[in-house]
């Protein structure tokens, strides 16, 4: 990350972070995690009809990610909708995929045999020290990915969004989270689309799905 962008980061709102996170992982990944393996996209993906067909076959995390295979992953972007103002991740710089950037508030891959609910709330959990019920998670959209070739993976990526006040305070799980802060919806979306490198880069069909259901939540 640029100076520039790191300064950037550093201007911005923090959020109150309290010291521990009992839900916190004590690496920023485990190469041996299991994922199951996704047939690659359609041309034309509809992002709120479409959805990621299963191989049926299951290869770690480090086999997946070295030979740019398809799988699944969450997304949870957190909304203060009284402020219009979306909380942001920093990405530890100890991450596989883009250190160090700022990120979507809480995401994580799918692991074999969970459900996509159960790996929202366990990424809020380990990341934020956030803790939710299943009900409070509705599926958005869902994006097909290729960033294999930048940095990243491919993923089939499932956009969830839930609302907190800018003040909760958050624990953060130091392994994969540096820093967390909010910002103003509208200097999201900018920057994602275009291409700020100072974010994990995010495709136009995403960025697009993600202003919509933005738009629609704040009104």
């Amino acid at each position: 990350m640029s100076d520039d962008a790191a300064g950037r980061g550093a201007a911005t709102n923090s959020a109150s972070q309290p010291a521990l996170n009992p839900h916190a992982l004590a690496s920023a990944q485990d190469p041996s995690e299991q994922f199951e393996v996704m047939a690659p996209p359609p041309p034309a993906f509809d992002p709120y009809a479409d959805r990621p067909i299963s191989t049926r076959t299951i290869l770690s995390r480090g086999e997946v990610h070295k030979k740019g295979l398809w799988h699944c992953s969450v997304h949870i972007w957190i909304v203060d909708v009284s402020s219009s103002s979306i909380l942001l991740q920093q990405r530890s710089a100890s991450k596989d995929t883009f250190p160090g950037r700022w990120d979507i508030s809480s995401a994580g891959h799918v692991e074999a045999r969970k459900s996509l609910e159960e790996t929202a709330r366990c990424e809020l959990a380990e990341e934020l020290g956030v803790e939710v019920d299943v009900t409070e998670l509705q599926l958005a959209f869902v994006v097909p990915a290729e960033q294999a070739p930048m940095g990243g993976c491919n993923a089939y990526e499932h956009v969830y969004f839930l609302s907190r006040d800018a003040n909760e305070k958050f624990a953060l799980g130091a392994a994969e989270v540096s820093a967390v802060a909010w910002r103003p919806v509208g200097e999201v979306v900018e920057a994602l689309r275009a291409g700020d490198d100072s974010y994990a880069p995010r495709t136009a069909a995403y960025v697009d799905a993600l202003e919509k259901e933005l738009g629609k939540l704040l009104g």
